[in-house]
């Protein structure tokens, strides 16, 4: 049985935006045949309603989520890694508005991506004008 979900962030607390994020994963889910039981959502920095979902979906209650971006999923490369990677040890499908990024095909390239992005991060320090540059 699938038990769909929805995570939403607004990086700034903006109700608008979170609503926007609401109606497209609603829209996206519609159009595949699958309804949300649950919303999670968080304000700032993906804090309390994520860890609810990543429990949720450690203890089997959530077989797909769907979020508008990835991004939705930790504001550094690593954050997102670390979450996706969770997810997907859940057995749980990720899906963005753009379209469901976890399956076959989409699983080597996304993780690869993410790790890339996750080292070049680790890469850069943070300057005196907490402006990002590379490491000596």
């Amino acid at each position: 049985m699938t038990k769909a979900v929805i995570y939403l962030r607004s990086a700034t607390g903006n109700q608008e935006q979170s609503d926007r994020q609401e109606a497209d994963c609603r829209a996206y889910l519609r159009e595949r045949g699958l309804s949300a039981t649950h919303t999670f959502r968080d304000d700032g920095h993906p804090g309390p309603a994520l860890a609810e979902l990543l429990d949720a979906a450690s203890k089997g209650e959530v077989t797909d989520v769907a979020i508008t971006s990835l991004d939705r999923l930790g504001r550094r490369f690593t954050e997102n890694l670390d979450n996706f990677t969770s997810l997907e040890q859940a057995g749980v499908t990720i899906h963005t508005a753009e379209g469901i990024i976890t399956g076959p095909i989409g699983d080597d390239c996304v993780r690869s991506f993410l790790y890339k992005f996750a080292l070049a991060e680790a890469e850069l320090v943070t300057d005196d004008t907490g402006n990002p540059r590379r490491r000596p």
